[in-house]
């Protein structure tokens, strides 16, 4: 019974190890701060890296991940103001209250990314709604209508939206997801602007290996089990 618990024990420890630098949150140093204790984006995470070009960024367990990142092709930073923290706690609204601005196209690269398989999750933002554009990470353009202006101005809870449009049909989005990549760099472009937008932030999040996954069905299973047998 004892061996059990401890083998349980390891193993959920194991499992919470392996998370704990699960997920890189960056947001465009403009509009309204989110603080290191603050929660945001579609995977709620804290410890948000705020900065404009390139730096090591952190994990959200703040510790330094190697990962750099660097803009190029926008005109600078821009705010659409308004943003405070949401009712429910988050800052969510914050993360889309600025954004490296273009009128046209612009770059964010990515090097240094240390997970075997990951998503990156793309925010962007623009101080008018209804603008039109492209993100793409090179395989895959999805199409988007801007439509952050409102939520944000409403100081409301946040609602995301995500673009999964690869046909130029621009559906009214503020984010897009690409999954399952395994480069350690990465190119998005933000392109076919029809006025001025940008990317305001992103996530790059880690996709479990099937190893870490099968760890922490043992561990629970085991938990399981042993509750069973103590009744």
């Amino acid at each position: 019974m004892k061996n059990i618990i401890t083998l349980a024990l390891l193993l959920a420890g194991a499992a919470v190890t392996a998370n704990a630098q699960s997920i890189i949150s960056w947001k465009d140093n403009n509009g309204t701060t989110i603080p290191a204790t603050g929660y945001a984006g579609v995977v709620s995470a804290d410890n948000w890296n705020v900065n404009t070009g390139s730096a090591n960024l952190s994990y959200n367990d703040a510790s330094l991940s190697g990962t750099t990142l660097a803009l190029a092709g926008g005109v600078g930073q821009w705010g659409i103001g308004g943003a405070v923290q949401d009712p429910n706690g988050s800052y969510n609204s914050a993360l889309f209250s600025g954004y490296y601005n273009t009128g046209t196209s612009e770059t964010l690269s990515l090097t240094g990314i240390s997970y075997s398989l990951y998503n990156v999750i793309v925010y962007f933002s623009s101080d008018t709604d209804g603008r039109t554009g492209t993100i793409s990470d090179g395989a895959t353009t999805y199409s988007f209508s801007t439509d952050t202006r409102a939520k944000v101005d409403a100081h409301s809870n946040f609602v995301f939206a995500q673009t999964t449009d690869t046909s130029l049909s621009h559906p009214s989005a503020d984010y897009a997801v690409f999954s399952n990549l395994t480069s350690a760099s990465e190119t998005l472009t933000l392109a076919n602007a029809s006025g001025g937008m940008g990317i305001s932030g992103i996530q790059i999040v880690a996709v479990p290996e099937p190893s870490t996954m099968a760890l922490a069905a043992l561990g629970g299973a085991s938990l399981l089990f042993w509750r069973r047998r103590s009744k």
